[in-house]
């Protein structure tokens, strides 16, 4: 399928799946991740489904969701979490309403810039929490609005208001 050069909201349902993001309009795909990225993934949907099953949804493998619907932009989600509160039924396609809870692994092929965007783009979005996780580095940033917090692997961070993990104990 030969896609439009610039993307409007009603395109959305013409999409066909894959592994890209749109930025004000335009297609930008997006490199694949490798083995160490997924597992990652594997474990913290695991860890999530496990805890918050009965209070809402999780999926992961760049999951998109809508940030602007004029000029369209859609970012892909490694990790997601969106309450029944949110949404009672259980999500279809792409998200256009925010979740509670976004988690981004930090890639080789990522800039920081990159990162920064995409992070700020979710929370104008309405997304409550970013966890930015550099698995090089072995730090995660948590962002809740325009505060951000610094933890280290083994340091407990709160998800969510039931939820506080050690990525030491998730992630090998």
């Amino acid at each position: 399928m030969k896609l439009k050069e610039k993307l409007t909201f009603e395109d959305l349902k013409e999409l066909p799946e894959g592994n890209y993001e749109v930025i004000d309009g335009e297609v930008k795909e997006l490199a694949p991740t490798g083995f160490e990225h997924g597992e990652w993934e594997g474990e913290l949907y695991t860890l999530l489904k496990q805890k918050l099953k009965e209070k809402g949804y999780v999926a992961v493998g760049e999951v998109g969701v809508l940030i602007s619907r004029n000029p369209l932009r859609i970012r892909s989600a490694d990790v997601v979490y969106i309450s029944k509160e949110r949404s009672p039924e259980r999500p279809r396609g792409i998200l256009t309403t925010p979740p509670e809870l976004v988690i981004e692994i930090v890639s080789p092929s990522n800039t920081y810039t990159e990162m920064e965007e995409k992070v700020f783009d979710y929370l104008k979005a309405g997304v409550e929490k970013v966890l930015l996780i550099d698995p090089q580095l072995r730090k995660a940033t948590l962002f809740e609005g325009r505060k951000a917090g610094l933890y280290d692997f083994e340091e407990e961070i709160e998800l969510l208001p039931d939820l506080k993990i050690k990525l030491a104990e998730v992630l090998s």
